[in-house]
């Protein structure tokens, strides 16, 4: 029962990875101390080859054997004894993973990763695992209601179709329906899909062309999409998704003043990690001062969240974020 509760990164942890490095090149050709001290390095800890070279090489782990050569002056170097390499074999999960893979299997987004049959197959192979937590174990508050229809049929296929044209780089032609009720038809290249928990959206940030052919990044809400064509055309440009996001920042980010009362510095960070930005602390009396550098697109969205943190958060600029503020405030109805 005891290694059942063993965490994942305990027991797969760095000493386990350093050793299947080692065995995966050994059985491959023969190492000497050395190169098995810089893959410890490589993949562990700095005193990990201190730990793990003396337990193979002297036999309290009996997975390699040295190997025999002519020139006595070499150094000794050692081969795998397993048969075969690690790398060639399967993982087996533990009784804990079971669990947790039990758990998402009551998570209607896990139907957008896999097909049906894939999703039997898993059930029937953990039908007798109890699953970690339950949906009805969590509540959720400040959260939006229209959340995408992660079950229709049509909404999964798209899924799907684009998780392929991401890994494979395909170019595909997207009908959408814009925020305007106007159905707009393009051909891009989709590169990445990011999910708000907030408003339960996914959001498909891809790589599309202006009328010049210079290229730019569309954002396109996957629940929007009305239909997907292939073009049969594969990309053969590189493109960096994170340099179009860091383009889109705003110039001028949004500074706040955190007090750390209640645990507000603590879960500013959590709720706004989504965000790029910077942390200084003010002074000793516990003030913080944090820039938020954010897409315009998304400045209502962040609104409401900066207003959810009440006063131990304070809007210090820029004068029209501010300005928003005081009317969202000033527009409230009283209590």
């Amino acid at each position: 029962m005891k290694t059942d509760l063993v965490l994942f990164s305990e027991l797969y942890s760095c000493y386990y990875q350093v050793v299947r490095q080692i065995l995966n090149q050994s059985s491959k050709s023969p190492l000497i101390e050395k190169q098995m001290t810089e893959i410890a390095d490589n993949y562990g800890y700095q005193e990990s080859a201190l730990s793990i070279i003396p337990n193979l090489l002297q036999g309290s782990w009996p997975f390699l054997e040295e190997e025999k050569t002519p020139d006595k002056k070499s150094p000794k170097s050692y081969r795998s004894r397993l048969r075969l390499p690690p790398s060639s074999l399967p993982i087996p999960l533990t009784c804990l993973q079971k669990s947790w893979l039990k758990a998402l299997l009551s998570d209607p987004r896990i139907r957008l990763f896999f097909t049906d049959p894939q999703l039997a197959l898993l059930k029937d192979r953990l039908i007798h695992t109890v699953p970690l937590f339950r949906p009805e174990d969590f509540h959720y508050f400040d959260q939006y209601r229209d959340h995408d229809p992660f079950s229709s049929i049509q909404y999964r296929t798209h899924f799907q179709v684009l998780l392929n044209a991401i890994e494979k780089r395909k170019l595909l032609t997207i009908s959408y329906l814009s925020g305007q009720k106007r159905i707009l038809t393009d051909t891009c290249l989709p590169c990445r899909l990011e999910y708000g928990e907030k408003e339960g959206k996914f959001r498909l940030l891809a790589i599309g062309r202006r009328k010049n052919g210079s290229p730019r990044m569309d954002v396109l809400n996957v629940g929007r999409i009305l239909k997907i064509e292939e073009t049969g055309q594969i990309s053969s440009e590189e493109y960096s998704i994170d340099f179009f996001l860091d383009k889109a920042l705003c110039k001028n980010p949004l500074i706040l003043e955190i007090t750390d009362q209640r645990n507000a510095l603590e879960r500013t960070m959590l709720h706004f990690s989504c965000y790029q930005k910077k942390i200084e602390r003010l002074d000793s009396s516990g003030r913080y001062r944090c820039s938020i550098y954010y897409d315009k697109r998304w400045e209502t969205e962040l609104l409401i969240q900066v207003l959810s943190f009440g006063p131990v958060v304070k809007v210090m600029g820029p004068e029209s974020f501010l300005q928003q503020v005081v009317e969202r405030v000033r527009n409230q109805p009283d209590q």
